[in-house]
């Protein structure tokens, strides 16, 4: 049995809920439209491509910055074990580079930096907001074990889930945070990448967690941004084919994705105005099949969406309207996933290869991508 624990500040008393999703309470409409961009689609991402979104879109309300994955998961939980920091080692670059534009903008940071120690994390952000002279409020949303929570319970001592165990958990405790204490940034131990996105849509729109056709749409834009550029044009190049045919100078200057959600849940992914990269129906329909096993019940800690009917329609070189998610069958999961790392020896390798119409076009197309004197 897993909780979820929300804090604001490290002295604060933490609020503790069990992962059962109850309905909110008399839930407010705070805004009409709310814009969610992404800023980091997975641990190697870089902070200034963040920067030049924040920059460029200027109507941001939520910056999510997806950094965590399974294996980046366990590396932080080796990490920790050997004495190091448990939390992404390149959090002060991040939080150093957006912190100053995101609070002049008001553009609340959603983050799972925090990997194995949010609270780490969260006094980081803290550190690096004051060497700056930075007022920040800075709020964690985590997981402990329900063994490890008694009369004495300490954060310092017991969030930590025995094993390294992580349970991929949903939206509500971000949106539990964002209810009591409106901070300027959320750090998460492990949230299921859609859900990031979810809870600021949940938040402002004023959804509640019974209003399935909406947490179908606010996923589906989720699931669309989670990757960053994999949406705008960043695996799309294929030299050769029509269709697909950039310019490398299209590549060099990709806007990372936003979203436009409404409160009747219809959804538009952007990218920055005048940026290269593409976005389209091609590149909607390529991320839309990433990672789904079976497109009729995509399974999310916060509903199981059918993916079928979605339809994506370009309204501009830069925006596309995405229409037709709705909950499956079986709308809701009876469990969670977790990851539990083993150690089970190594094994490594590395190849990147080319084959088909066009290959080693595309193959130069790589070798030039990953040049230095080129980036």
């Amino acid at each position: 049995m897993q909780e979820e624990v929300v804090v604001m500040e490290p002295q604060d008393e933490e609020e503790i809920h069990n992962s059962l999703i109850k309905l909110r309470s008399n839930p407010q409409r705070r805004r009409d439209k709310v814009y969610v961009g992404c800023g980091a689609g997975f641990g190697g991402d870089r902070p200034l491509a963040a920067l030049k979104l924040l920059q460029r879109v200027q109507e941001l309300n939520y910056l999510v910055l997806e950094c965590l994955a399974e294996r980046t998961l366990v590396d932080r939980y080796q990490i920790m074990m050997s004495g190091g920091d448990g939390y992404d080692s390149q959090i002060s670059s991040w939080m150093s580079m957006l912190l100053p534009l995101a609070l002049e903008r008001g553009t609340c940071i959603i983050t799972n930096m925090g990997a194995m120690d949010p609270l780490g994390a969260q006094r980081k952000v803290l550190e690096i907001a004051d060497s700056l002279g930075l007022n920040v409020s800075v709020a964690v949303a985590h997981e402990v074990s329900v063994t490890n929570i008694g009369s004495g319970f300490s954060p310092a001592k017991s969030y930590f889930m025995d094993g390294g165990i992580s349970t991929y958990l949903g939206a509500a405790p971000i949106v539990r945070c964002l209810e009591k204490y409106q901070p300027n940034v959320i750090i998460t131990s492990r949230i299921a990448d859609a859900a990031l996105f979810l809870a600021p849509m949940v938040y402002e729109l004023g959804w509640n967690w019974d209003e399935l056709e909406h947490l179908a749409q606010g996923s589906l834009a989720g699931h669309l941004l989670e990757c960053g550029c994999q949406l705008t044009g960043g695996y799309f190049m294929h030299p050769g084919d029509q269709y697909r045919d950039m310019s490398f100078l299209q590549l060099l200057d990709l806007s990372l994705p936003f979203a436009e959600i409404c409160f009747d849940g219809q959804v538009c992914v952007a990218k920055a105005e005048g940026s290269g990269g593409v976005l389209n129906l091609s590149t909607c329909a390529e991320q839309l099949l990433y990672e789904v096993g079976d497109p009729a019940a995509y399974v999310t800690p916060d509903v199981v969406i059918n993916f079928q009917d979605v339809s994506f329609s370009p309204l501009s070189s830069s925006r596309v309207l995405c229409l037709g998610a709705k909950p499956s069958t079986v709308s809701v999961p009876d469990q969670l996933l977790q990851l539990v790392p083993l150690d089970c020896g190594w094994k490594g390798w590395g190849e990147i290869s080319y084959g088909g119409y066009e290959c080693v076009k595309r193959a130069k197309a790589a070798e030039y991508l990953v040049s230095f004197k080129n980036l």
